[in-house]
């Protein structure tokens, strides 16, 4: 199985999905009016270089994920996204999240 977190092990992941939900608690979640999280560099063309706008508080998914709900800025459509802190302390969307995955 192929992991698909830019981490490179569980351990680096999980300190990632730390840092994640700290800085998006810090400084994107209060300003979730005027911030808006661009899709990671290498998929963001299979996204259309949309862009989310947060609506949610982040949470976490077992140790490595972090979700949150957020609103395309091209379509208006809300959704589940997959978020993830970068090494230059920026939130990205890394892909969706589907919900019937943990049913």
């Amino acid at each position: 199985m192929m992991n698909t977190s830019s981490a490179t092990s569980p351990d680096m992941a999980t300190l990632v999905a730390d840092r994640t939900l700290d800085k998006y608690a810090k400084d994107y979640f209060p300003r979730r009016e005027q911030v808006t999280i661009a899709f990671r560099g290498d998929i963001a063309e299979k996204h259309n270089y949309d862009k989310i706008r947060p609506i949610s508080e982040a949470q976490r998914h077992g140790k490595h994920i972090v979700v949150i709900e957020g609103q395309s800025q091209k379509t208006g459509a809300t959704g589940h996204y997959r978020i993830e802190c970068n090494s230059w302390n920026l939130i990205e969307a890394v892909g969706l999240w589907e919900q019937a995955s943990e049913a």
